[in-house]
């Protein structure tokens, strides 16, 4: 049956428009394409998060999507996200998009059609959280209740007026449950909250306040620290002694370096640089060629 829209490539659209009554431009040229819709190189499809919800009706794949401004083209990717998660689940799927901003939510709202608009082949229905219906969570009794559900309140309004006071309130309320899962979200929280004066906040909440979990966290802080501190002592080490053996070797080689070369190597804190020349300082015999090559350095 679909050979003959093959036969008469403009079979079709006589019959959209003087059958179906479709409305239709008139086709300039139309071409028969390859149906071999395999893909040669693969595509990437990473949607934010999937899950799969198991129900008396059956799976259901939900994808959740953090959208921070309007594109066109995620859209694009949220129709394949669809299309694929539906053929190899075989199964309903859903899609979450959350936003910060306002006019983002709007924008995701709004149906997403792929096809004419008269006759479209798919149309993209999410279901979008964003600043009109997450609720403002600025009290103690919600908040413990939901936990979750309150830091996602503070991730969607902060940078609204009400932040400081979801932030205070959440703080008080991750009190209420498992100390580390408390430490693991308070940690979760200063990471969601991006920069700005959110992120400030919650830093002084956690700098200031007393509760069990805030101690554990200043703890991991402190020994992240010195973890940080020691892998610092160990490069900076390890570049200390490079340069000492380079100039040795230099040294016993006869070549000589003028003050500038010297203060270079000297002043160089890339181990991997430090590494090469010291490989070449074995086989050059002057300055000039021990800094012909490839460099290393960092910006």
């Amino acid at each position: 049956m679909h050979r003959i829209f093959q036969e008469d490539t403009r079979l079709l659209g006589r019959i959209l428009v003087d059958v179906l009554r479709l409305k239709l431009p008139t086709p300039d040229k139309v071409e028969i394409l390859n149906v071999d819709l395999t893909d040669l190189e693969p595509v990437a499809r990473w949607p934010d998060t999937l899950l799969r919800v198991e129900s008396a009706d059956g799976p259901l794949i939900v994808i959740i999507e953090a959208q921070t401004d309007s594109s066109e083209t995620k859209r694009r990717r949220w129709a394949r996200y669809i299309a694929h998660l539906q053929d190899v689940y075989d199964c309903d799927v859903s899609l979450v998009a959350i936003c910060r901003k306002a006019a983002t939510a709007r924008w995701a709202a709004e149906p997403f059609a792929i096809g004419p608009r008269a006759w479209p082949s798919m149309v993209i229905y999410p279901i979008v959280l964003g600043p009109d219906n997450i609720p403002l969570i600025t009290e103690l009794a919600e908040a413990s209740r939901d936990v979750p559900l309150a830091v996602l309140s503070a991730l969607i309004h902060g940078r609204s007026p009400h932040a400081d006071a979801i932030l205070e309130v959440l703080a008080t309320a991750l009190t209420t449950i498992d100390t580390a899962q408390a430490v693991h979200l308070a940690e979760f929280i200063e990471g969601g909250l991006g920069k700005g004066p959110s992120r400030q906040k919650w830093r002084t909440l956690m700098a200031t306040k007393h509760y069990p979990y805030i101690s554990e966290v200043r703890a991991q802080g402190r020994e992240e620290g010195r973890e940080e501190g020691r892998e610092e002592g160990r490069e900076e080490g390890r570049q200390e002694e490079g340069v000492r053996v380079l100039l040795r070797v230099l040294g016993k080689r006869g070549i000589t370096l003028s003050g500038e070369e010297r203060e270079r190597v000297t002043g160089c804190t890339d181990i991997e640089q430090i590494e090469e020349w010291l490989d070449r300082a074995l086989d050059v015999s002057t300055a000039a060629e021990l800094f012909a090559g490839k460099s290393f350095s960092r910006e």
